[in-house]
């Protein structure tokens, strides 16, 4: 990256070592939830609320994360949550329906402050390089999918057939990331602006960000949650799923880190939204019609969910006016955004259930995947929300 400063390039790896985590809690349970499932004898619309209630708390928990980046240091809430997640990801290999709840649920909590709050220090700290950190913390997270679906079952394996230590060894790099920013979190005494929160809850042009993220956010969840499911009932060894799940994650690294970095430098996205919609539609209507074809549809399936991904996350940021209003848009599309994309793995799940086959969730798949022009059209206007206009 020539032409990237010293502190960009130390910042963008801290960025990677956090956002590794912000997925894993999501992605290594679906591969093993055919194991889990019987274990634990949970129906698939309740195996579908493992996933769904973490989500939930990644939008309730969103509109906290400005406020206490007015109370304290980022770098230290950051290191708190690291500390959180790797905490969560350990009750939750402790094994029992209880056990895999509640470690979840307190990960899913740390989760939903810190993927608000690195958005957040980018817009403060590191103005000039936007594009490009928001494109490291995108391609992180798609990572972060890729490695807790590709070895969770690898996992397994090694850890002599326990699908409970095969999601607690997940803590290790929530614990590394933790480790890695405690120097700067010591040194760090800077909160963000202490003027009022700014609400953007009754702008138009929010409500199209935020919803875009949150039709995005329920294809990707609903997806991560049930792919390796579908792929085995279509004759698909565990182990083979769970590859090919990770082959749409690891295919999202490049359009999550390509599209915020093109979407910084272009006036407006309308030609990346289309493809990426795109692309991910094929990659599910391909499933649906020719299953035995799965790794190419993976690769159409990573190219448009890594690309929605990256625009989700980079449209708050381009559409804020400053610092404070960019962190009101993010909380407020990861608010609105998530509790909306909860409910997806529920209504797969349930769809499954009601149906008995995986027909009509990849129909729901596909529904749920091209709504997401709608709002998208206007978010990728050429606007800002103006700082005035959010504190009215």
């Amino acid at each position: 990256m020539s032409g990237v400063s010293r502190p960009t390039l130390r910042m963008a790896v801290l960025i990677v070592l956090l956002a590794i985590n912000l997925r894993t809690v999501f992605a290594s349970l679906p591969p093993l939830l055919t194991e889990v499932r019987h274990d634990l004898g949970l129906s698939a619309a309740v195996a579908g609320l493992v996933t769904t209630l973490p989500v939930v708390l990644l939008g309730a928990l969103a509109p906290v994360a400005p406020r206490l980046a007015q109370r304290f240091p980022i770098e230290r809430i950051l290191v708190a949550c690291a500390l959180l997640t790797g905490a969560g990801v350990g009750v939750r290999g402790l094994g029992g329906v209880g056990a895999l709840f509640a470690g979840s649920l307190l990960a899913g909590a740390a989760i939903a402050i810190t993927q608000v709050l690195i958005p957040v220090l980018i817009r403060d700290r590191y103005h000039s390089s936007t594009g490009l950190l928001m494109g490291v913390m995108s391609a992180g997270i798609t990572l972060s999918a890729a490695v807790g679906s590709g070895l969770a079952v690898p996992l397994e394996d090694l850890l002599g057939g326990s699908w409970q230590a095969s999601l607690a060894v997940w803590a290790v790099p929530a614990l590394f990331a933790a480790a890695a920013w405690l120097p700067r979190a010591v040194r760090s005494h800077h909160e963000v602006d202490r003027g009022p929160v700014l609400s953007v809850w009754r702008v138009p042009l929010a409500w199209s960000v935020a919803v875009f993220f949150a039709m995005q956010s329920m294809a990707f969840y609903a997806t991560l949650a049930w792919l390796p499911s579908i792929l085995r009932d279509h004759g698909y060894h565990a182990s083979a799923a769970g590859a090919l799940a990770a082959l749409a994650q690891v295919v999202q690294f490049a359009p999550a880190f390509l599209v915020p970095v093109l979407a910084a430098r272009s006036r407006t996205q309308g030609a990346l939204l289309a493809a990426i919609v795109g692309f991910a539609a094929a990659g599910l209507i391909g499933l649906l019609a020719a299953p035995g074809a799965a790794a190419l549809w993976m690769v159409l399936l990573g190219l448009g969910q890594g690309g929605a991904l990256g625009t989700a996350l980079i449209l708050p940021v381009l559409r804020g006016g400053d610092v404070r209003t960019v962190a009101a848009l993010t909380a407020m599309s990861m608010c609105a955004g998530y509790l909306i994309a909860s409910v997806g793995p529920f209504l797969v799940g349930a769809a499954h259930d009601l149906a008995g086959n995986w027909t009509v969730p990849l129909v729901v798949l596909v529904v749920m995947t091209a709504i997401e022009l709608v709002p998208g059209v206007n978010a990728v206007r050429d606007r800002r929300v103006a700082p005035a206009v959010a504190a009215a």
